[in-house]
């Protein structure tokens, strides 16, 4: 029985690799949703440079980077059911990730439903490290009902549970260069960040090799910690002091409602965000080495090939 907690990699060292045959043969299929999204766009690279063919399902192909790459594109969204039809039909294997909505839950789980009536074999999930039974926020608690709708179906699946994306960052970029601080309602918590390419090269083993069949896997970066210590490598890098403000929930809250004009989404993620600051990503695996055999971005590395966007602006001459 399903309970949410098994298939992360038993006692990690001792798991085997996986059958590394990359399914390449005849008749076999991989179906990307999300594919002009950060884990969706990884995973679409790494296939692509592995030479395993795929369809993305996508809602503007303008927007898709490897469309001239004989890549299949299926344009349509989830919120549509002819397109997830015509998505999954002939599909083997399929990605499912979103971002976060209101109807995210629902969504996930019709799409699941209908790829599991067309015949698709096995699901990979991009799910969240806090999705669990007791389970309370409602984005983590969304994740975690997904998974039971996947579980109960006829095929086979994989569930991706990463930590926090290092691309976050990227949102106090702005703030970090123009004064070289930036905001949290996080104290000191720790978390174990990490690239969001790294989860999407994951999901591309799990999609082209056996051997992840009934799996949770639970992705984090290399290292734990607390967003002083994420200040202190950035200032490392940047070669100037970066400050990090323990910002209140409530000041967290008044500038997040600046950007973000849906009240669930609102609540959602400052509902997390406390979550967080209580601990709930203080967790280190290492799970991405063992499937990928290679060791996952560290923090000073995505800050360093990112500095342009943290650096100060230029003085006025």
């Amino acid at each position: 029985m399903y309970d949410g907690h098994r298939g992360c990699l038993p006692n990690d060292t001792e798991r085997a690799r996986p059958d590394t045959r990359l399914m390449t043969q005849e008749g076999a299929m991989i179906l990307l949703t999300g594919a002009t999204g950060r884990v969706g766009k990884a995973a679409a690279a790494e296939l692509l440079s592995q030479g395993v063919p795929f369809r993305a399902f996508i809602r503007d192909a303008d927007k898709f980077e490897h469309a001239g790459d004989g890549v299949e594109l299926v344009v349509g969204d989830f919120t549509d059911p002819d397109s997830v039809a015509r998505a999954v039909k002939g599909v083997t294997r399929a990605l499912i990730v979103m971002g976060n909505h209101p109807d995210q839950a629902m969504l996930e789980q019709r799409f699941a439903t209908v790829a599991a009536e067309a015949g698709v074999a096995h699901l990979v999930k991009v799910s969240s490290m806090e999705a669990a039974p007791d389970a309370t926020a409602a984005l983590p608690k969304n994740h975690f009902e997904t998974e039971q709708h996947i579980a109960g179906l006829n095929l086979n699946w994989t569930f991706l549970r990463p930590n926090y994306y290092m691309q976050n960052m990227l949102m106090y970029a702005a703030s970090v260069s123009r004064i070289s601080s930036f905001a949290l309602p996080l104290g000191r918590a720790n978390t174990a960040m990490i690239d969001a390419r790294d989860v999407g090269r994951v999901a591309a083993r799990v999609l082209s090799e056996e051997g992840h069949e009934q799996q949770i896997y639970r992705l984090t970066g290399p290292e734990r910690l607390n967003f002083h210590d994420v200040a202190g490598q950035m200032s490392s890098v940047l070669q100037r002091s970066i400050e990090y403000i323990e910002q209140t929930p409530e000041a967290f809250r008044e500038v997040l409602g600046q950007f973000i004009q849906s009240p669930w989404q609102l609540d959602a993620v400052c509902e997390l965000f406390g979550e967080i600051a209580a601990g709930s990503l203080d967790e280190q695996t290492t799970t991405v080495a063992d499937l990928l055999g290679t060791s996952p971005t560290p923090f000073a590395a995505f800050v360093a090939e990112f500095a342009g966007a943290f650096s100060a602006p230029a003085p006025q001459s």
